[in-house]
């Protein structure tokens, strides 16, 4: 998508954002995104496209728009010179563009990549009312008096403003309009405040693309009041202006069929205006491009506004997921680890404190002291005998996930049903579900379980290990250790003889204070080991969530935008278009110059 000379950024632009308004045309209440997305498409399509091209600017092209019944014909007639175009107050009688151009014009100028590339060129005359993509080329034979316009300009009869729900002919009515280098809307003195018609009207100004306003059909004298009326009421309330309002009164049937001589004042103040505008012809298109790849780049949030409802939706699924997650964690943690004693702990324990005797001539000492603690050795074991509760075995590990894990998808099944009137994300969600969606996560789910024990295989025993075998590589931290366990020892007894002054309640104190020392160091010893113990659940709910819940929730969580899924061409096109339309933002500026794009 880097190279704008092979077409790759323009296409893929035009196919993501023609993508975007079918999608939002499937949906009733976005059918106003879907013209909007049409537009740019159009933009990008007729309008920039042939000008990175250098396609020559002649013939520029004059869009007529309106809604029906409102006088577009006539003002086609005036521009032509010629009575050529269909007129029929039917609302929606004009169904295609048709194009009127000079017979001695340019017959390549419909030549570029992509020109109203939706709509197929009629190669015979048809009625306007044709419901089809289509376009036709009607020729005008030039007459002195009308020379001067038509042979540098394309003029477009377009299809009536009438609602935008007319997903057939608007679609038509927007290709026209990106392509147009001047705009003229015509607006009747009855009609000219509709709705509709005034949002197409200011869809069209937010191009910057020059507009001159036609109100048609009221008397003469009462065309400044309505004039004046249009620019208060209408063209005042919108963020950019006509570049022109003019009023065309009401012609008589004898001005209609002879527009060149019997209405020459009004026809001539229209040339004009279009003349201007149009002179020279590179500079009003280098405009056109000027407006329109700002209009692309400044609306582009707008553009993706058409699917914030599915983003919404598909953000909503990822929370729930997330939710999910954090509940099969905690499940895991509360009904297995919390529970779990790791016995290697309590093997380490021993080893410990058997380090901490000493070795050698000293076996004999830490033998007698052995001797010495015997009562409080006897004493502990019938009190923790006497005192202890039986302790409900853990549950085993893979039942445990396995439960979380049919919860965790129960949860989501249920909300996909709840929800899935709601939007087509959560409807989607439910045929996964009826589908194959569960038993693919299990599979996930028993992948994950096997990374995960054979990441943690070993892990325990060797952190177990590590409580004692790093004291063993530190000799002189284990001497210490060491003297200091003799030293309290030693002043455990003398304590005894010094209370006891030498008497028989020495028998008494010198067990009783060899034990105080005794269960102190072992509860120094056992905080140690819980710490550790501590630290290896932590670690192995880390490591779960690395192997199991992690990448089944990341899995879940991008499924409906996954698989050839509507939702994951939505994804790819939301993130394709701000990327594309800055790359050819860039491109414009780099050609037209920065004191041009600006």
């Amino acid at each position: 998508m880097n190279e704008l000379g092979s077409g790759t950024l323009t296409s893929q632009l035009v196919e993501d954002l023609g993508w975007l308004e079918e999608h939002c045309r499937n949906r009733p209440l976005q059918v106003v995104h879907a013209g909007q997305l049409r537009l740019a498409a159009s933009l990008v399509r007729n309008c920039i496209v042939p000008f990175l091209e250098n396609q020559p600017a002649t013939p520029l092209h004059v869009a007529v728009v309106g809604g029906a019944g409102v006088g577009k014909s006539t003002v086609i007639n005036l521009l032509t010179g010629a009575v050529i175009a269909e007129a029929n107050p039917q609302a929606g009688f004009t169904r295609h563009p048709i194009a009127y151009s000079s017979a001695n014009g340019s017959p390549d100028w419909s030549g570029h990549t992509g020109f109203l590339k939706p709509l197929r060129k009629l190669e015979e005359a048809s009625p306007a009312n044709l419901d089809e993509d289509v376009y036709q080329l009607r020729k005008v034979p030039e007459e002195p008096i009308a020379a001067n316009l038509i042979r540098n300009f394309v003029v477009w009869d377009c299809p009536d403003m009438t609602t935008w729900a007319a997903t057939g002919y608007v679609p038509r009515l927007l290709e026209i309009a990106g392509l147009a280098d001047i705009l003229i809307y015509v607006a009747s003195d009855e009609r000219y405040n509709d709705e509709i018609p005034t949002q197409f009207l200011q869809l069209l100004l937010q191009t910057r693309k020059p507009v001159i306003v036609c109100l048609m059909k009221m008397k003469e004298a009462d065309a400044p009041a309505i004039i004046a009326h249009f620019q208060r009421e209408v063209l005042g309330k919108l963020a950019q202006d006509a570049v022109a309002c003019l009023a065309i009164p009401f012609l008589t049937p004898e001005q209609l069929a002879d527009p060149v001589r019997l209405a020459a004042r009004t026809r001539i103040t229209l040339l004009n205006q279009v003349g201007v505008l149009g002179d020279p012809a590179p500079a009003a298109r280098r405009r056109v491009v000027t407006g329109a790849a700002r209009y692309l780049t400044t609306n582009c949030e707008q553009f993706l506004a058409a699917a914030r409802q599915d983003v919404a939706a598909l953000e909503d699924w990822r929370s729930l997921v997330q939710a999910g997650q954090v509940e099969f964690d905690n499940r895991y943690r509360r009904e297995y680890l919390s529970s779990e004693k790791f016995a290697s702990f309590d093997e380490a324990l021993v080893r410990l404190l058997d380090l901490l005797e000493l070795p050698g001539a000293g076996k004999v000492v830490s033998n007698t002291l052995w001797v010495v603690r015997t009562p409080y050795r006897l004493i502990k074991g019938w009190l923790g005998k006497a005192l202890s509760r039986s302790e409900a075995a853990s549950l085993p590990e893979y039942p445990v996930l396995e439960q979380s894990l049919k919860g965790w998808l129960d949860m989501l099944h249920k909300e996909a049903v709840r929800r899935a009137d709601d939007h087509g994300v959560w409807a989607h969600i439910e045929t996964g579900f009826d589908s194959d969606l569960a038993s693919l996560a299990r599979e996930r789910f028993e992948q994950g379980f096997r990374s995960f024990r054979l990441s943690l295989a070993d892990e325990v025993e060797r952190t177990a290990r590590a409580i004692y075998e790093e004291l063993e590589k530190s000799p002189v931290m284990l001497a210490t250790l060491r003297s200091g366990n003799f030293a309290l020892d030693v002043a455990a007894i003398v304590g005894a003889f010094t209370i006891g002054h030498f008497g028989v309640q020495d028998f008494v104190l010198v067990p009783l204070l060899a034990a105080v020392k005794q269960q102190i160091i072992e509860l120094l010893g056992r905080q140690y080991v819980d710490n550790q113990r501590e630290q290896i659940r932590t670690r192995q709910q880390l490591l779960e969530a690395q192997y199991i819940s992690g990448p089944l929730a990341e899995w879940l969580a991008q499924w409906p935008a996954t698989g050839g899924s509507t939702f994951e061409r939505l994804q790819a096109a939301l993130r394709r278009i701000p990327l594309a339309l800055r790359q050819l933002d860039a491109t414009v500026a780099k050609v037209l110059g920065p004191s041009e794009h600006r």
